[in-house]
């Protein structure tokens, strides 16, 4: 290709690395195997024509022209035929070469994040929601309602004196319900039925009372324990449930 008859178009290029890659794409030329004279006269010249334009250019294409000269004197210095068996140097175009396979390869990757962004509708990230076949247990019908069983644990807070005041801050640690079902288990092994007020007196703290309820409320949902309650605001009486059905 003579390069007197260049014709370049003045895109707009992001940068000195996206202009060499056009030449050399534009040429079909392999880019591990740069014709370093050929490639700094096309670049030089689209600096000419982007003057001759008055156009704005940015620094660093003349950083990068500074840099296609400094390879091509390279190449121009005479050879040492004097000497044998001198090592090879390295090929001063090796550093621009993967400077070039870099750039190359990231602004492929831009465009297809920017092919797919176009393609693809907008998506937003949503918590999931709550499955529609999933069914609630009732309470053993007859016996005690939700509304009776947080009514009685406000009383338990009042009775341990652990109600928080308005203006108080607390750290409360958590306990876990599966410790909780274990002293339940074991307090009902050894009777059938026991008193909730007499195993919240036996906690700590608040975290310990929390976890004694929820353990409770999940015995009961599996059907292990019955909970019965004499009077409104007054005691649970917890029972256990064999497997045998009583």
């Amino acid at each position: 290709m003579d390069k007197s008859n260049l014709t370049l178009e003045l895109p707009n290029f992001e940068g000195p690395l996206d202009l060499l890659l056009h030449l050399i794409q534009s040429q079909k030329i392999d880019i591990y195997d740069i014709p370093i004279a050929q490639i700094t006269s096309q670049y030089l010249e689209y600096l000419r024509q982007m003057q001759s334009l008055n156009l704005q250019i940015a620094g660093e294409y003349f950083v990068m022209s500074s840099t296609l000269l400094r390879i091509k004197s390279q190449y121009l210095l005479p050879q040492n035929d004097f000497v044998d068996d001198i090592q090879p140097d390295e090929d001063p175009r090796d550093e621009l070469v993967q400077q070039l396979v870099q750039y190359s390869v990231f602004k492929k990757i831009s465009a297809y994040f920017k092919e797919r962004n176009e393609e693809v509708p907008i998506t937003v990230a949503k918590e999931a929601s709550v499955s529609t076949t999933a069914k609630v247990q009732l309470l053993p019908k007859g016996q005690i309602t939700a509304q009776e069983l947080a009514t009685t644990f406000t009383m338990v807070l009042h009775r341990l004196k652990l109600q928080q005041p308005d203006t108080a801050s607390i750290r409360v640690a958590e306990t876990p319900i599966n410790e909780m079902m274990d002293f339940l288990h074991g307090q009902l092994k050894r009777k059938r039925q026991v008193s909730f007020f007499a195993c919240a007196d036996k906690m700590q703290n608040i975290s310990d009372v929390i976890g004694l309820f929820l353990a409770t409320l999940e015995l009961c949902k599996k059907q292990l324990i019955q909970i019965t309650q004499a009077r409104e605001f007054g005691d649970l009486n917890l029972e256990r449930i064999d497997t045998n059905g009583k």
